[in-house]
């Protein structure tokens, strides 16, 4: 049974099969097509856009005419269609969002501003010159010439965000200096496009009409001032709630969804389209202090497999090439698109030359910004909609849509192949895909829960030094003291050494009373943070490894943890980092983790790197390898791993200094290495497990926290993830 709602004609059980076929053929041939693309080398939008040509009126209503008007005929089944695909285009511009880097845009600002007038300018100027001697077969009936060179220009010089976005996502570039630059200049375009095409529409439709216009640009400024004041509060509260509630990832995914639907259908009311307001809300979640990083892990994976697909498959569908029936239409196809990408890339390289990009950079911008693909689609749908282009025009402008979204690439590639990579540039990409793959270093957002206290302090400073540019919460809790009492056993919380040792750090202070801290801690450890860092006092009694609500914190809470324990036999926290830095080697993960944090010590302090590996060797057997070997290969496996370790170290930038033992105790002869050879850290990595409400890190591991006379640092991974 198929419901109507209100007086709407509801779906007929046949319409119903039709939708689910042309949804099952547009997804199936543009994932199939997408796949070829990306085994011969090309993004799979070009698979995508070629997959609604193929399905079209070009190739399969051709070939089998019947079949393709069952299909493709039912007006209401395509209307559906229609608006999935706008869902597509929706959702790809939030993982974008997602992914655009708005330390870099800014940094580079100068370059896309200049970069996107050129781009823009020099295209509209050419095209709709070339406008006035196109056939008047492209031009709607009734329409002025100037009308039609206006959509025609535009069509032809706005790149498509989400196509440029794709290109540069899937050949790597995304990230690359040139990349953020493109994807800027494509969003300034994008926004531009939009209002030139809002004042079009209105040109075509009752004339022009400046107060429309300005509608539509100052509407866009308040809803920016929203989004960037109201709605990220707002967005940052539900999503702690959520967390708060313990809720999964399918609460925030649909905060995160129906926020950017919001942003999407309040530029699409102010005649700006709904993209560009999908792709600032996707920017805003993406810098929210309270997110799960699953949630862009599931918008991306459902909109490559599903939504993307398409998109990009039905922009094809209407694309009928046998309209272009003489050589002059051919010749005239070929030559808009030869003049789109050429105008593009010398109106890149001008805007470029004024802010200082040039050279093969420049060509890069151009060749990236060449793609017209959506925006060109887009333009041409509203102008065959208002009756400005006749169907050759719109096939004409499509066409040139498409090819140049297959060309782009193409030059693209060309242009960056051979190129290297400029040396600070290849240091952050390293530095960038270092961070992505690390479980510590990558943490942007940093619990510190402490009363105050050496370790706490010298936990703050590591971790400053080494975390890139991380967001630090400070989290002081006092022991509520009766049943209404706000006073602390054992003295108040001072966490002001704590907060002196992050000065240079974007920091802020909690302040919270509770009957039990460590309960209060593993709460706010549930609000979307990537790390905890303690600084951990003496044990209070000889059932813990730590104090007491350590331990409980360390036991309950899944996330990276990294304890920190000064001992007072070390004196006065130095106010210098360490020089020395030990760190035990075995083949784990949290062993990785350790390493990481050991090197990138180093490395600030300008210090070295000690890595060991100790074989343990039965008792009585003597130091003669040959006499057992077990252990002989034991120790051959032991410097395959202390060689990682250094060649690991060298990529971090330190010297890592090797050692493999053999001895009957592994974690005396550490203990021993870290006491008597200057060390003044020493770093562990190991998984916790809960053992009756407190930690367990193995034996081994506890004997060197509790005999290491210098100060300790533990990477404590959970279990599940170590």
């Amino acid at each position: 049974m198929i419901f109507a709602v209100g007086d709407a004609a509801p779906l007929s059980e046949h319409e119903v099969l039709v939708f689910l076929i042309q949804l099952a053929l547009l997804i199936g041939v543009a994932r199939l097509l997408g796949g070829l693309m990306k085994r011969v080398g090309q993004p799979s939008v070009v698979g995508e856009l070629l997959a609604g040509v193929m399905l079209g009126p070009s190739l399969f209503g051709r070939v089998a005419p019947e079949a393709f008007d069952w299909v493709f005929g039912e007006e209401t089944v395509t209307s559906v269609i229609f608006g999935l695909s706008w869902l597509g285009v929706i959702m790809l511009l939030v993982v974008i969002g997602f992914e655009t880097d708005l330390g870099i845009i800014a940094r580079f600002r100068n370059a896309a501003l200049s970069v996107s007038a050129g781009a823009l300018l020099v295209p509209l100027a050419v095209v709709s010159a070339l406008a006035f001697v196109v056939p008047e077969s492209f031009i709607g009936e009734g329409i002025s010439t100037g009308v039609f060179a206006g959509f025609l220009a535009l069509a032809l010089s706005v790149s498509a965000l989400p196509v440029v976005a794709k290109i540069l996502q899937e050949l790597g570039y995304l990230r690359r200096n040139f990349g953020q630059i493109t994807l800027a200049a494509g969003m300034t375009m994008d926004a531009v496009g939009w209002l030139l095409l809002a004042a079009l529409s209105g040109i075509a439709q009752d004339g022009f009409d400046l107060v429309l216009l300005a509608q539509s640009f100052g509407g866009l400024i308040v809803f920016l001032a929203v989004v960037l004041t109201v709605g990220r509060w707002a967005l940052d509260t539900l999503m702690r709630r959520v967390m708060a509630q313990g809720s999964s990832i399918t609460a925030a995914l649909t905060i995160s969804l129906v926020a950017a639907l919001t942003g999407a259908l309040i530029t699409q009311f102010l005649r700006l389209e709904a993209i560009l307001g999908a792709f600032i809300v996707g920017i805003l979640l993406a810098t929210l202090r309270h997110q799960l990083p699953q949630v862009e892990q599931v918008l991306e994976i459902t909109t490559a497999a599903i939504f993307a697909p398409i998109f990009f498959a039905f922009s094809g569908l209407r694309v009928d090439i046998g309209l272009l029936g003489s050589w002059s239409a051919i010749g005239w196809t070929v030559g808009l698109t030869m003049v789109a990408v050429v105008a593009k890339v010398i109106g890149t390289m001008i805007g470029g030359r004024v802010a200082g990009v040039r050279g093969r950079e420049a060509l890069a911008l151009g060749s990236g910004l060449s793609a017209l693909g959506a925006m060109g689609i887009v333009v041409a749908i509203v102008g065959l909609n208002l009756g400005v282009l006749s169907e050759t025009g719109y096939t004409v402008i499509v066409l040139v849509a498409i090819v140049t979204s297959i060309i782009a690439p193409q030059l693209l590639k060309m242009v960056v192949s051979g190129w290297e990579v400029p040396e600070d540039e290849k240091r952050r990409l390293d530095r960038e895909e270092l961070l992505a793959a690390s479980e510590i270093l990558g943490s942007k957002r940093v619990l510190i829960p402490t009363r105050g206290g050496d370790s706490s302090r010298y936990a703050a400073r590591l971790m400053a030094a080494v975390l890139d540019d991380p967001e630090v919460t400070v989290l002081a809790v006092d022991v509520r003291s009766g049943r209404f009492g706000r006073r602390a056993r054992g003295g108040s919380s001072n966490p002001d050494d704590v907060l002196g040792a992050l000065a240079g750090v974007r920091h802020r202070l909690i302040q919270k009373v509770a009957a039990d801290p460590a309960d209060a801690i593993a709460r706010e450890s549930r609000l979307g943070y990537d790390l905890i860092v303690i600084g951990a006092s003496e044990s209070e009694t000889d059932s813990g490894v730590f104090s007491n609500v350590v331990d409980r914190v360390l036991a309950s809470v899944d996330l990276p943890t990294v304890v920190v324990r000064f001992p007072e036999a070390a004196g006065e926290v130095p106010d210098a980092l360490p020089e020395h830095v030990l760190v035990p080697v075995v083949a784990t993960r949290a062993s990785r983790a350790a390493e990481e944090l050991a090197y990138s010590i180093a490395r600030i302090s300008s210090g070295r790197a000690s890595a060991i590996h100790v074989v343990n060797r039965p008792e009585g057997q003597g130091m003669m390898l040959e006499t057992n070997p077990a252990v002989e290969n034991a120790v051959r496996t032991g410097l395959e791993m202390v060689g990682a370790a250094a060649a690991f170290g060298e990529r971090l930038g330190v010297v890592v200094e090797t050692d493999v033992r053999v001895a009957p105790n592994a974690e005396g002869e550490i203990v021993d290495f870290t006491n008597t050879r200057g060390v003044d850290l020493a770093v562990f990595g190991t998984a916790s497990r809960s053992l009756s409400n407190r930690p367990f890190f193995g034996h081994r591991v506890s004997y060197m926290i509790e005999n290491s006379q210098v100060p300790v640092m533990i990477i404590a991974l959970a279990s599940r993830s170590a």
